[in-house]
């Protein structure tokens, strides 16, 4: 017999009700509430425009989809991320796009049709891209290029790839309604934490200390 928990919600305009894939599914989709262009390196919050109340004893974590983890570069940082049952305000997925230049030579020997996707994209120095590129998400200028150009000539002039969109190449285009993660529901226990002379000699120590067993 399958255990459940109550949750109580409220989605705005743009969120979406957690929904169960199968019978059998043991996490619920998460839905993208905003687009999001998640470039290489970058860590953002995702909106989901959903709010829950929890069972006191119940957490909600977030966990990646494995078809994102294995075709992208997709990650959630914090996985799994915790919900907690006195947690009443919107929910988000924190979201890392692992993409790097950096990587490409590795990426191509193992796909070589990423020659063809990198010659129709649009190569400009870093300095350039940095005059042009968007305010950060915090407001802020993304680096102060003239003081890049003057004092590390070198890394002003590195080439990289820019997309149709005029993004580097390796941004993750996330789309309202795009399923981004999963959230599954866990009872859990509170330590009573209780002072001990010497808590190792309580129970069995297996020994070998940390790392021991791999």
């Amino acid at each position: 017999m399958k255990e459940s928990t109550t949750v109580y919600y409220r989605t705005g305009d743009a969120g979406r009700l957690p929904l169960y894939a199968t019978a059998g599914s043991a996490g619920c989709d998460l839905f993208a509430a905003v687009p999001l262009a998640l470039r290489p390196g970058e860590c953002r919050i995702l909106p989901l425009d959903l709010v829950i109340a929890l069972e006191p004893g119940v957490e909600a974590q977030i966990r990646p989809r494995s078809g994102l983890s294995l075709r992208t570069g997709l990650r959630l940082p914090n996985a799994p991320g915790t919900i907690d049952s006195d947690y009443r305000c919107d929910v988000g997925v924190l979201l890392q796009n692992t993409n790097s230049i950096s990587r490409l030579p590795e990426q191509i020997a193992a796909s070589p049709e990423l020659i063809r996707e990198l010659t129709a994209c649009r190569r400009v120095s870093l300095a350039a891209y940095l005059q042009q590129a968007d305010p950060c998400p915090d407001g802020s200028t993304a680096a102060d290029w003239p003081a890049l150009a003057a004092n590390l000539p070198e890394l002003a002039e590195f080439m990289i790839y820019l997309d149709s969109r005029g993004n580097p190449w390796g941004t993750i285009y996330i789309e309202p309604g795009d399923r981004i993660a999963q959230m599954v529901f866990v009872r859990y226990l509170q330590a009573d934490f209780q002072p001990h002379p010497a808590p190792e000699t309580v129970g069995r120590d297996r020994g070998g200390g940390f790392g021991s067993t791999g």
